[in-house]
């Protein structure tokens, strides 16, 4: 992967994003028969899969991962798998589409050690989210998970409730063929500049990956190598 920074209009945001994923997933697909694609939870990426759920696409050729879970059960309003299904799949889920859920009601390093054991060599697209903190899945500042460099998920502590959680590790993040970040409002900008000018939070781990971000959430990066994105369609 080769670092994009796309600055897009705020009201540009969620068809940007759903651009970028349609025409990623279809360059997979021109390559393979199915599709590993990683998602996050979170306020900005939610709106997104719903935006994305209007598009008419071969969901049978694709199998859904989750890059962190709260450890809740999962029909509880924490757990990141009922969030994102029912954003990208408000009628019910499409037949033969195939769903990898991390297990949050389980015991955490159980259900640890049970995704990683199902997770492909390496995810085909990887979409990710970051904090105000600068945190990315739930690989959060100050977390030893950070310098994990062999196991592929870990039960962490948080600093956001509900506080356990899973999460993927910095090898996964590294391994993903596509990598898409998305980051939007003010309140995040000082965590941008941090993760890609400066690299000392966890988002850094992602600065390989497609930064696609609002004018706000990128308004304190440095002018050099970014990229303005079309305002919209």
């Amino acid at each position: 992967m080769a670092e994009k920074r796309l600055i897009v209009q705020q009201a540009a945001f969620n068809q940007a994003a759903v651009d970028w994923l349609v025409e990623n997933l279809h360059e997979v697909w021109r390559n393979k028969t199915v599709c590993h694609l990683m998602l996050a939870g979170g306020g900005t990426p939610l709106p997104v899969y719903q935006a994305l759920s209007r598009q008419a696409l071969p969901w049978d050729q694709m199998v859904i991962y989750f890059g962190d879970e709260r450890c809740v059960p999962v029909d509880d309003p924490h757990s990141n798998y009922r969030a994102i299904m029912q954003a990208l799949f408000p009628q019910g889920r499409p037949d033969g589409l195939r769903v990898q859920r991390m297990r949050g009601e389980d015991e955490p390093e159980t259900a640890a050690r049970a995704y990683e054991a199902i997770l492909p060599a390496a995810i085909d697209i990887l979409v990710l989210g970051m904090g105000e903190d600068g945190h990315t899945a739930s690989l959060f500042p100050g977390s030893s998970a950070l310098t994990e460099t062999v196991r592929q998920v870990l039960p962490v502590i948080g600093s956001k409730p509900p506080p356990q959680r899973l999460t993927i590790t910095p090898p996964v993040i590294h391994a993903a063929e596509r990598l898409l970040m998305l980051v939007a409002g003010a309140a995040k900008a000082e965590a941008v500049h941090r993760a890609l000018d400066l690299g000392d939070v966890p988002a850094a781990l992602a600065r390989a990956g497609d930064w696609l971000m609002d004018e706000a959430a990128a308004s304190r990066l440095e002018t050099h190598s970014t990229t303005t994105a079309p305002s919209g369609r």
